[in-house]
């Protein structure tokens, strides 16, 4: 089951103007004042200069930050590391948040998110816990290479785990990933996985969402992001800040931009992303759209280039904003590479 948005006809001509039009260097770091002149320019009208590291936002500096560090010792085996390095073995790297996404600051209720990840096949890695705070954890030591288990209890935001799943299991059986708490439980097959990006809404308001790909899918490298999705109060559009993650869940930079519907009625975003030391790493853009026909959820689709704007790689996520205060929003997605 794949989970991307294709590149539809539109994406492909909005793109295409994209590489006509051109971006000049000397055009400045942040959009014009007015968002909606700046979504028909060439990538939003970011430059390709390098910046102050998170671009010198206090938000970005201390609200996206690297997660925690699991000292797992499946993960920390030198078998382990140099398979995950290797193109020989078959990898799986999966990130999963759960909890209220939008962020509320007013929220009340705890809810409890304990529970597991396991396979049937292969052994799971634990990389990164995702925001855990005091209290919670994941279990450890692991007794079995093929579970994990964790207290989590979320209130006002969210938490989440960064796995590596290698699979070296030559037999037939069919491998499947599992995710089992009281608040919600899923199996996906490893072929689900290859190319996966989900968010569901429970009853109870609290979200999961997943992102995972496959290393033999995105053979020159991938990772994800997430941050803010934060809905102007007056039109259909805004802005977006957050993180760059490499596979294994780890910060390596900063993005942020703009998203809206220009002057010829199209949905597209326009955005930037930087190094951790604030060297210049690309411009993205692309389009959005709604889903279920729902104005509070979406997906984006598009791609990112380098200094001399050519296409470099792709990304694909989606977003949510909160009904009830749609300036509380999030995104989560993955990036691929799909040129040296």
């Amino acid at each position: 089951m794949k989970k991307y948005y294709s590149f539809s006809t539109v994406l492909v001509v909005f793109l295409g103007l994209l590489l006509i039009s051109g971006c000049s260097k000397d055009n400045p770091t942040e959009p014009d004042t007015t968002e909606v002149s700046a979504l028909d320019k060439p990538y939003g009208g970011y430059s390709t200069s390098d910046e102050l590291p998170a671009f010198g936002l206090s938000e970005l500096s201390e609200d996206f930050q690297d997660d925690q560090v699991v000292n797992d010792a499946v993960a920390s085996e030198p078998s382990f590391i140099s398979a995950v390095d290797s193109q020989r073995v078959n990898a799986y790297f999966i990130r999963i948040v759960w909890g209220l996404l939008e962020f509320d600051s007013t929220a009340t209720t705890v809810y409890d998110w304990s529970g597991s990840a396991s396979v049937n096949r292969g052994v799971l890695g634990v990389m990164r816990a995702i925001r855990f705070e005091p209290g919670d954890r994941i279990l450890l030591p692991r007794p079995d290479s093929k579970i994990v288990e964790w207290i989590s209890h979320t209130m006002v935001s969210f938490d989440g785990i960064s796995l590596v799943i290698l699979d070296r299991d030559s037999t037939e059986t069919a491998g499947e990933f599992s995710f089992n708490t009281g608040m919600y439980s899923r199996t996906f097959s490893f072929d689900e996985l290859d190319s996966l990006e989900m968010v569901e809404t429970l009853p109870s308001g609290q979200q999961f969402s997943i992102v995972a790909y496959n290393r033999q899918v995105i053979p020159l490298g991938g990772g994800f992001f997430d941050g803010k999705w934060i809905k102007s109060e007056d039109r259909d559009g805004g802005r977006f800040r957050g993180r760059w993650i490499n596979r294994l869940g780890t910060i390596a930079g900063h993005l942020q931009g703009i998203w809206g519907i220009n002057n010829q009625g199209m949905k597209v975003f326009h955005g930037k992303y930087i190094l951790m030391n604030g060297q210049f790493g690309g411009l993205i853009s692309g389009l959005w759209g709604y889903r279920d026909n729902d104005a509070t959820k979406g997906w984006m689709s598009g791609r990112w280039v380098n200094r001399n704007l050519t296409k470099i790689g792709e990304l694909h996520g989606h977003w949510k904003v909160n009904p009830d205060n749609e300036r509380h929003g999030f995104f989560h997605g993955q990036w691929k590479r799909t040129r040296p």
